[in-house]
């Protein structure tokens, strides 16, 4: 965490010292990215996905976009990873062996300290009636396969932007 702040604050010099300069916009969109991978690296997803090749793929996909990725490969072991890892955020298959992903979701937001962790379902499940599905089940979000990075990404961002503030705003007014 510390090597990260460095990082950051170098960054920001960096912009700072190229201000006025003719290439500043390129300068500041390469650091801008620069934070944002460092932002990345700090956020912790739980990827539950009994599929190899869809494990395969989409956790070496957020790899590459600065995302600490761990790996659970059925429901019951979902719930565990994340109430001894405590992700970011989890993304969870809803056809699972052993624990399915209805299940685990609702024995993760009906445990105290895991209720709090985002999830978001992935399913090739594409009717209206399986997203109302996941969310009595708890998600709080939804997403279909084949995943478009670009806006799973987004709402993995949303999601953990949300419940940071959430969290905060509920640790001040106590």
């Amino acid at each position: 965490m510390v090597r990260s702040t460095r990082s950051l604050l170098q960054i920001e010099e960096l912009k700072i010292s190229a201000e006025g300069q003719p290439f500043v916009e390129d300068i500041e969109t390469y650091a801008q990215d620069i934070v944002d991978t460092v932002r990345r690296a700090m956020r912790r997803i739980l990827l539950v996905e009994d599929n190899e090749m869809n494990r395969d793929m989409l956790s070496r996909r957020l790899q590459r976009r600065g995302y600490e990725v761990i790996i659970a490969l059925d429901g019951q072991q979902g719930v565990q990873m994340a109430q001894s890892r405590s992700p970011d955020v989890v993304l969870m298959d809803m056809s699972l062996p052993v624990m399915d992903g209805w299940e685990a979701t609702r024995t993760l937001k009906s445990s105290p300290e895991t209720r709090n962790i985002p999830v978001i379902a992935l399913t090739a499940h594409a009717m209206s009636t399986d997203r109302e599905r996941a969310m009595e089940a708890g998600c709080d979000d939804y997403d279909t396969k084949p995943i478009e990075l670009t806006r799973l990404i987004a709402k993995i961002e949303s999601l953990i932007a949300r419940f940071t503030s959430d969290t905060a705003d509920a640790g001040a007014g106590s």
